[in-house]
């Protein structure tokens, strides 16, 4: 009977779309992007994001509804500054490296290394290194 209402219950999650390892997703963080500027016709970046844990690790999830512009060195930082105090300049001043952006539309998940305290970071960065030119921030929260 044990085994039988695992199956069910087993079943029920993908019939909703669900695997069981989402259902153990724990969303820490979520916000949108502010884009730091727009041209093109278009801004820098936009969209919602969220820092979730998953089987003990964190990772940064960009949403179906992300969209930046392409760049040659785009990445994403965690940084401890104000998301006011970030300018194309210190953009990575007191900040951890994530990950280059190899996805500028739509959702792609980034994994936050395992020695990173993501609750000691006040703001989710998208710098273009090469350029300097800040994309955009979040505010962590």
């Amino acid at each position: 009977m044990k085994h039988l209402k695992h199956t069910l219950l087993f079943g029920l999650l993908l019939l909703l779309g669900m695997s069981p390892l989402s259902a153990a997703e724990k969303t820490r963080f979520s916000g949108s992007l502010e884009a730091d500027f727009s041209s093109w016709g278009s801004d820098s970046v936009e969209g919602e994001w969220r820092i979730i844990q998953k089987e003990g690790k964190h990772f940064i999830q960009l949403l179906e509804n992300f969209d930046a512009k392409e760049g040659p060195d785009v990445k994403i930082f965690l940084s401890k500054q104000k998301q006011t105090a970030i300018t194309g300049d210190n953009a990575t001043h007191d900040a951890v490296f994530i990950s280059l952006v190899d996805t500028f539309e739509g959702s792609s998940e980034y994994e936050v290394p395992a020695n990173i305290k993501v609750e000691d970071f006040k703001t989710l960065v998208f710098h273009c290194e090469a350029y300097n030119k800040l994309w955009g921030t979040g505010l962590i929260q």
